[in-house]
């Protein structure tokens, strides 16, 4: 398997398939790389795709501290660099779009441009993290299954329930997603919740396209807004029957989306 070695032996698992134009998928909190199934197989046809799943996550390395987004960042540019990348194209759902914000902040020259899919920076605003922790601590299984509500849109729940079942065993999943992980990333100050970039916004000059589904309750559409208000190259994009997952709940649109943004960017 491929990995990259950062220091104190924190191993970053990634796959790399196909050729041509780079496409580096950054997925979000709790999942891993099985949340880009619908995208990777078509398009490593004609791009470069390549897959990292970030530290406390699926195969990588899951230490017992260290999960900033700052971090995890730093692991996927380490992760291009090994590759002998730049100019990549990030898409990134969720904390994975954190993670693309923090990458053109950090290293502005590997980033061509962003595809970026429900997220924000300071989610404290929309959810109080120290209850969230609490009940992650006190009712994880409960929480589940909240989370999962708040991921989906009313239409997919209806017609796809193996969708939520996937991201509901990921969730309890201890191999790949142990829930001192879960913990740790809502308790960092820097973490997924409590990261804050919002006055560096500005900086992130790299055309950037920001979907966000109109039934989203993780990420609510004005957390998006202000991603796009404030980055002086962003759209925004709305899409109905969508909720925080626009490449699992409807992912023949959303390729479409991916590649329209690829083609616009030369």
């Amino acid at each position: 398997m491929p990995f990259v070695e950062r220091e104190h032996g924190i191993r970053v698992h990634y796959d790399d398939y196909g050729q041509g134009r780079p496409l580096v998928f950054l997925h979000g909190y709790s999942c891993n790389a099985w949340i880009w199934t619908y995208q990777v197989p078509l398009l490593a046809h004609r791009y470069r795709c390549i897959v990292i799943e970030a530290r406390g996550h699926g195969r990588s390395s899951k230490p017992l501290s260290g999960y900033s987004i700052q971090e995890m960042a730093a692991d996927d540019a380490a992760v291009l660099a090994a590759l002998g990348l730049d100019r990549a194209i990030l898409v990134g759902n969720s904390m994975g779009g954190m993670r693309a914000m923090q990458i053109c902040l950090d290293n502005p020259d590997l980033v061509a441009g962003n595809l970026i899919i429900s997220s924000a920076t300071n989610l404290t605003r929309f959810v109080d993290s120290t209850d969230l922790l609490r009940d992650l601590r006190t009712k994880y299984e409960e929480m589940t299954d909240e989370f999962v509500r708040r991921c989906f849109s009313q239409r997919t729940r209806r017609e796809r329930p193996e969708v939520c079942s996937l991201l509901k065993n990921n969730l309890l999943d201890p191999v790949a997603f142990p829930r001192r992980v879960a913990c740790a990333l809502v308790e960092h100050p820097d973490g997924v919740w409590n990261w804050d970039i919002t006055p560096r916004l500005t900086e992130i000059t790299q055309p950037t396209l920001i979907v966000v589904g109109e039934e989203d309750e993780a990420t609510p559409v004005e957390a998006n807004r202000i991603l796009a208000e404030h980055m002086p190259n962003a759209d925004l994009q709305i899409v109905t029957d969508v909720a925080h997952m626009y490449q699992i709940e409807q992912p023949l649109a959303f390729n479409q989306t991916l590649e329209t943004f690829v083609t616009q960017l030369g």
